[in-house]
């Protein structure tokens, strides 16, 4: 039987306000505002600012205990990022669905304080996590934290330290402290981005400078072996076959690494020039067949597209990475299809690339597009995939991608037919 609900919790601000305080009383909640702000103020480590919002907090509001629930961005949950208190019983393990069925989730859900005075007769209280820390919680004040409109997770103090139970006044100065502590988390998030964007420009700035020195390089190397290649004909038994055909492979391998770190790391407009699309998809068919053929995985083609604008060079690029994907995925008997067909939107097709392999686990499907992330480990750059969406979106195009662990991956490249300045003519 669920327990009655305690009075309504939020204040009515139509009501008129009773008499004036003495400025003695008012001054009160004003000292521990700027005690807040001293606390967490030119703090931009968001460990630190965290640590310092929740002592802050607690001692302005003369709390027991005290917690900061952060919002997870992949999920519809609040988790415990810290816990002040007496007893904190690893609650920074755990997660709280964003719903109306604790306290802290309806905060969230619906974005309003909740003032309970009496806490095991609010319906919304979960007690297990009193037994879980051997803590009695006998009133709750929960408040949202919110900064430029963004919902960033909620803050909730527990059981004023003089025995009384948390009251209106008490709520309008948590909201005002708790308000003080989501700018000063946003502007840590803000800064944390600025730097791993700072130190992400500088690597790919050194990368591009090594990749320009590895692609002379690789130059060299590649004539070096177009005249070895023509001096080993009739030698197709000998060790040396098969040691310098290990060598191309390996020399392929930093080839794809370096144009890879190339394409990702410099921005580019597309060289736009008519292109058969059939015969695109054609080429890199055969291009993989020998990779395809020794893995036993079949290759098949269907192509309803002809002409179109693109960069012909590039857009093979990615088709390259996507069919070696598939190939990679998929065991001995597998099937990968590369499809080109007309999208719904008239000016736009649909270059299609589906295997029947391993699929993507559902929580590596938001990051597959991340620099760097790979799910092949060792065999992978991770590069593959964040230079494929760089350089449809250069053509202001789309990737779309859908995969069912076990059954398969389909990824789909939606390309303008035509340049996007010949398209507004």
């Amino acid at each position: 039987m669920a327990k009655p609900r305690p009075n309504p919790t939020r204040i009515d601000r139509g009501m008129s306000d009773p008499d004036p305080l003495p400025a003695a009383a008012c001054s009160v909640p004003l000292r521990a505002l700027a005690r807040v702000s001293q606390m967490i103020a030119g703090d931009l480590d968001l460990p630190a600012v965290l640590r310092s919002s929740i002592r802050a907090a607690a001692d302005a509001m003369n709390a027991e205990a005290c917690s900061i629930m952060l919002q997870d961005p992949d999920a519809d949950e609040l988790r415990f990022h810290l816990v002040d208190g007496p007893q904190t019983g690893d609650l920074t393990q755990v997660t709280v669905p964003i719903n109306d069925n604790s306290i802290a989730g309806w905060v969230a859900n619906h974005q309003e304080s909740a003032l309970v005075p009496d806490a095991y007769q609010d319906s919304r209280f979960t007690p297990v996590y009193d037994r879980r820390t051997g803590f009695r919680t006998r009133s709750v004040l929960c408040v949202p934290l919110m900064a430029k409109g963004r919902p960033m997770g909620v803050i909730q103090l527990l059981n004023r330290r003089d025995g009384q139970a948390f009251d209106t006044g008490d709520m309008e100065l948590a909201e005002a402290v708790a308000s003080l502590i989501a700018v000063a988390i946003l502007n840590a998030e803000e800064h944390q981005a600025r730097l791993k964007a700072e130190r992400l420009a500088t690597v790919g700035q050194t990368i591009a400078g090594m990749a320009h020195f590895v692609k002379n390089i690789l130059n060299g190397l590649r004539a070096g072996s177009f005249i070895i290649d023509q001096h080993l004909d009739g030698e197709a038994e000998s060790r040396v076959v098969h040691g310098w055909e290990i060598v191309k492979r390996n020399m392929q391998r930093l080839s794809t690494v370096v144009l890879d770190m190339l394409s990702y790391s410099t921005d580019r407009q597309p060289l736009y020039r008519p292109c058969n699309i059939s015969d695109l998809c054609e080429d890199v068919v055969a291009l993989l067949q020998h990779q395809a053929a020794k893995k036993g995985v079949t290759l098949v083609t269907a192509c309803h597209v002809e002409q179109a604008s693109v960069d012909e060079t590039a857009i093979s690029r990615c088709l390259i990475n996507l069919v070696g994907n598939a190939i990679d995925a998929c065991n001995e008997g597998g099937m990968v299809w590369v499809d080109a067909n007309p999208d719904d939107t008239p000016d736009r097709f649909v270059l299609q690339v589906r295997d029947n392999g391993c699929g993507i686990p559902p929580e590596a499907i938001n990051k597959v597009f991340d620099a760097f992330y790979s799910t092949k480990g060792s065999k992978g750059t991770g590069l593959g995939l964040a230079v494929t969406l760089k350089t449809v979106q250069e053509h202001h195009g789309d990737v779309q991608v859908d995969s069912a662990p076990g059954e398969g991956t389909t990824f789909r490249l939606l390309l303008p037919r035509t340049p996007p300045d010949e398209s507004a003519d």
